[in-house]
């Protein structure tokens, strides 16, 4: 998107008329060893260096050209090193130093790091708030896959965004389906039904957000009224036109489906659909993958032995195939023994 916009975009030639730009593909020739030398992390990333070499600026992603062009903006504006903005902000803590060493703190994947300095930000510049609690969240969301934080933590911060005058609907249902992927990763999905109940309230009858509620009102059918029958004629609904023709659908749909281990029979049906249609044997092995883990969710092991032995001569390299296999072995031949 960047490649596109920094060709086509005026805010951005605007921004880079006094500074040099370098684009760097970071994963081949000497791209590979810059990429190592500033600890490049994920992409794209983006490095403001002095003439020394030394970082002075960095964010990752691509926020959209405005907000892209304000980063270098404020990297023109100081060119101290980011040791240099550390010593300055201990002295004294600025807004505009909080910004620069919580985005340069997420370029390192530190993300306890950057949620201290956004919240400093906030802090100090309270006008700001909606932004940086986003940056917050953000931050939150990545570093709670790496245990950087808990549930619990993600919550007060949640619930900073839920009880704030600010807040809009969007907000908060940008919230809830951020809280509820975390408490699904973490084993607590019954955490995120506060958020999910009160987001839904916030935004009833607002046509422009659709979408986004689609996913919370699935959640809801099934966490709060327990009814499998709605949650399931709901993700119908929201999936794509076209979507029982489109292998990745089918197998997204199948996979929903053992995750909540609702309507298994056709969602095994369909999965050996998308096998059919796979393109290439990468994506065939994939969707092997969930069809076997339906069947030994519907105790029929030896044909998940079956599929993923299948799985497996697709895609012989695949460790974690090899791993998959061993398992359903192993459950077939205690059920077998018992």
């Amino acid at each position: 998107m960047f490649a596109r916009a920094v060709d086509n975009s005026q805010i951005i030639k605007d921004s880079l008329k006094d500074v040099v730009f370098w684009n760097n593909n970071c994963e081949v020739g000497e791209g590979i060893e810059v990429a190592k030398k500033y600890n490049v992390r994920g992409y794209p990333t983006f490095i403001m260096v002095n003439g020394d070499g030394k970082v002075s600026s960095s964010w990752i992603g691509y926020p959209g050209p405005t907000k892209w062009a304000s980063f270098v903006k404020a990297g023109n504006q100081d060119r101290r090193t980011l040791a240099q903005k550390k010593v300055a902000f201990e002295e004294k803590a600025t807004k505009e130093l909080a910004c620069s060493l919580a985005n340069a703190a997420s370029v390192e994947y530190n993300f306890a790091e950057a949620v201290k300095y956004f919240r400093s930000a906030r802090q100090l510049n309270p006008d700001g708030a909606r932004e940086y609690t986003s940056e917050i969240l953000t931050n939150m969301y990545y570093g709670s896959r790496g245990g950087a934080f808990t549930l619990d933590q993600v919550k007060e911060e949640a619930d900073y965004v839920m009880n704030s005058k600010q807040a809009t609907a969007e907000d908060k249902v940008e919230v809830a389906l951020m809280l509820r992927g975390m408490a699904a990763q973490m084993g607590d999905l019954e955490a995120a039904i506060p958020y999910i109940s009160e987001a839904l309230k916030a935004s009833e009858g607002q046509d422009e957000l659709a979408d986004s509620r689609i996913d919370l009102e699935i959640d809801y059918a099934l966490l709060v009224d327990k009814d499998t029958k709605k949650a399931l004629k709901l993700k119908r609904k929201s999936m794509d036109e076209g979507w029982q023709d489109d292998p990745g659908a089918l197998n997204n749909f199948a996979w929903w489906c053992f995750e909540n281990k609702i309507n298994l029979e056709e969602a095994k049906t369909l999965a050996l659909r998308g096998v059919e249609l796979a393109p290439d044997v990468a994506q065939k092995a994939n969707i092997l993958d969930t069809a076997a883990e339906i069947c030994n969710a519907m105790d029929n092991c030896q044909e998940a032995v079956e599929l993923m032995r299948q799985a497996v001569d697709y895609s012989p390299d695949r460790k974690y195939f090899q791993t998959q296999l061993a398992k359903f072995e192993d459950i077939l031949k205690e059920r077998n023994d018992g």
